[in-house]
């Protein structure tokens, strides 16, 4: 057995709260009590854990790392706990909530989780939208899928899928795509981007293509852009994980062979306490197995 179990909660409460004396007040334990078990704990894994910092206390970054191991862990004895309460009583997970970006959501991701609420048993089921980690409301949503790169603080993430952007229209805009002419010049199209425009400069350069004399739409959301792509009404820079169906039912099309890696990438996100419960983990692999058939094993290895 480690002998600095006993010191874990008084680690993690200091660690979460960055106040020695806060920790002592949740725990009902004197500051000097905290302080000592602290003292006790470095001493027993040989971890410099905490610095001082005026009255509070920050976790070094061997503290940190060693902060996320402890929360994972009392996270999955806890979640383990309930969960054999539960089976014990013969009771089911019945309520699940959880947060997507818009246009994922449209592609495939609200179908996909649907048909894994159906399939569970799961009786109460909400869906809501947010593209970063930060943006996800973590009072309501249990689990979350985002557009954005980590580290998430107090967070657990497993990646979802990479990204790459690839410029797609629809087919009655190809004749319009003449790049036969020595310059190479994609002009005379509207090009269809949610950012500054700076994917598009990238991809330029990647496709040695010019891009003078374009007009350019800013839309709010990469939904906006691949719907106005597939109404004909310009060429969008987007990712294939949006477009997969629209692509494989012919409405748009790849008229360029080049593409390039996007700023951010899909990951999946959860508390770091929650990360051990079994419905938010078999969430997790349904997606990763939909978007990537036989990837689920690879992906866990790849967790944070």
């Amino acid at each position: 057995m480690l002998p600095y179990l006993q010191y874990l909660p008084a680690f993690e409460a200091a660690a979460r709260l960055g106040s020695v004396r806060q920790a002592a007040g949740e725990l009902n334990l004197s500051p000097s009590a905290v302080s000592l078990q602290l003292k006790k704990l470095g001493e027993a894994t040989g971890i410099a854990l905490f610095r001082k910092s005026g009255r509070n206390v920050v976790l070094t970054q061997a503290g940190r790392d060693f902060s996320q191991a402890v929360a994972i862990s009392l996270g999955q004895i806890d979640t383990a706990t309930r969960t054999s309460r539960r089976a014990a009583a013969g009771e089911q997970p019945v309520s699940l909530s959880v947060s997507v970006p818009t246009a994922l959501g449209i592609a495939w991701l609200t179908a996909a989780i649907i048909g894994f609420a159906e399939g569970h048993g799961i009786s109460k089921l909400s869906i809501d939208e947010a593209m970063t980690a930060a943006e996800v409301d973590w009072t309501r949503n249990d689990i979350a899928v985002v557009y954005d790169n980590p580290p998430f603080t107090g967070k657990h993430w497993r990646l979802l899928g990479e990204v790459r952007l690839s410029a797609v229209c629809a087919p009655t805009l190809l004749s319009r795509l003449d790049l036969r002419n020595r310059e190479r010049k994609l002009s005379a199209v509207t090009l269809l981007h949610e950012d500054d425009g700076g994917e598009w400069a990238k991809w330029s350069v990647a496709a040695r293509i010019g891009l003078e004399g374009n007009t350019h739409v800013r839309v709010n959301s990469v939904a906006q852009a691949i719907a106005s792509a597939i109404q004909g009404r310009g060429v969008a820079l987007v990712s294939d994980v949006l477009t997969r169906n629209a692509l494989n039912e012919g409405r748009l099309i790849q008229p360029f062979p080049t593409t390039i890696n996007a700023a951010r990438e899909y990951y999946i996100v959860s508390p770091v306490e929650r990360v051990g419960e079994p419905i938010l983990r078999a969430l997790a692999d349904r997606l990763i197995e939909h978007l990537h058939p036989g990837a689920t094993r690879a992906s866990r290895e790849r967790e944070t």
